[in-house]
């Protein structure tokens, strides 16, 4: 007899003091958990361990297997819960991660990751991805495109190469890209999973899917249009088939109460899951099949360009902090040479000091450090390209 599985993901939005009912919203939370519906439980923004911990006490009865992935300096706001025991963990910090001196995009700060924990069930081994990946701040001029897709192209690799053993791999978060959008195409194409919501047999014709929607409302007066942001993607293997008989969007408003658990809805996806008797390289679920190669390579070409046009941006960056190091260094000079008075002088001192620094920490060490991420993308990029023109040769 097939296994099932109902495996949710949310965006939990869990800014302590900065967004609003976030110790009300986190309470309803536990208490939609803890219904024991679910088996599989992906959190992404529960950045305090508080709150962790307090969704542990509430769902230890129904999920009593859970982890917390810390990374950053606050968490990486990523947590798994599970019905059926957690036997191993990993987690991947993505090479590039944002920008630490942009202080209201939190990504940095936060350490973003792609967190593994490999679950016993029903006589199969299942690797469970839970990540978040780099916000998008701005649609028409993206400032942190090469960093997002670098993140996806990590995140397929990570999966990609540590999927192999397990009998079924399962991908739950919020990728912050949509399905058209070079990233979420990477995941898809790289580790060729399915995406639950589009593979499902069954779905409410009145779901659309979207889980960032203008009718949540802590979206009132935002003129975003509705996204979907939040996914589950499935693979088996030859060992067993895997199928999505039903997802659907969910969590949507606090039952009797004004408010929704998020601003993000959450996904749940119904997987059945069939053990092979006779295990064969014929099996459609075998992990070995991915898309087909040329599809694959145009979108690493893309993804390269990209990677080539961030380097070549950080060349002008550091024109940039090397001007502003030159003109600290010269203001230093003049105040030397001039009699102002004390206070004056100490802060005019103050201030070159701080731009000599600022800008060689930014110049030498920050810049430097994104443009060796940027290659080390690329350059494996360039490899999977090499590879895969070997293999039609």
């Amino acid at each position: 007899m097939p296994a099932h599985l109902r495996v949710l993901t949310l965006n939990c939005w869990g800014i302590s003091y900065l967004v609003p009912k976030v110790p009300e919203r986190f309470h309803a939370i536990g208490e939609e958990l803890a219904t024991g519906k679910y088996d599989l439980v992906a959190l992404q923004e529960v950045w305090s361990v508080a709150l962790y911990e307090q969704l542990v006490s509430q769902v230890e009865d129904v999920l009593p297997y859970h982890h917390y992935f810390y990374s950053g300096w606050n968490g990486s706001g990523v947590c798994v819960f599970s019905k059926h025991p957690i036997i191993g963990v990993y987690q991947y910090r993505f090479t590039l991660n944002g920008h630490a001196h942009k202080l209201f995009h939190l990504d940095w700060y936060g350490g973003k990751v792609v967190g593994l924990c490999r679950i016993q069930y029903a006589g199969t081994e299942i690797n469970f991805y839970a990540s978040h990946t780099h916000a998008e701040y701005d649609r028409v001029n993206d400032e942190y495109k090469a960093h997002r897709v670098s993140q996806a192209f990590e995140l397929s690799q990570f999966i990609r190469h540590t999927g192999h053993s397990a009998d079924v791999n399962i991908l739950a978060g919020d990728l912050n890209t949509q399905p058209f959008e070079l990233g979420l195409k990477i995941i898809q194409s790289n580790t060729g999973m399915g995406d639950a919501w589009l593979g499902a047999e069954h779905k409410n014709t009145e779901d659309s899917g979207m889980t960032w929607c203008p009718e949540n409302d802590y979206h009132a007066g935002c003129s975003d249009p509705a996204m979907r942001l939040d996914y589950v993607f499935y693979k088996g293997s030859a060992r067993c088939r895997v199928k999505c008989v039903h997802c659907e969007t969910t969590m949507h408003k606090v039952p009797g109460k004004p408010f929704n658990y998020s601003d993000h809805e959450g996904v749940l996806a119904h997987l059945e899951l069939e053990k092979v008797s006779e295990p064969s390289d014929d099996n459609p679920g075998n992990s070995a099949n991915l898309p087909d190669i040329p599809q694959h390579d145009d979108l690493l070409r893309e993804a390269v360009t990209i990677m080539d046009e961030a380097i070549a941006s950080t060349a002008s960056v550091r024109w940039f902090y090397g001007v502003v190091l030159l003109l600290s260094f010269l203001l230093f000079l003049l105040i030397s040479s001039l009699s102002l008075p004390v206070i004056l002088t100490l802060l005019l001192n103050l201030l070159s000091a701080f731009g000599i620094l600022w800008s060689f920490w930014m110049g030498v060490v920050v810049t430097e450090t994104e443009r060796r991420g940027l290659l080390a993308t690329r350059t494996s990029m360039q490899v999977l390209l090499q590879g895969s023109v070997k293999k039609r040769n």
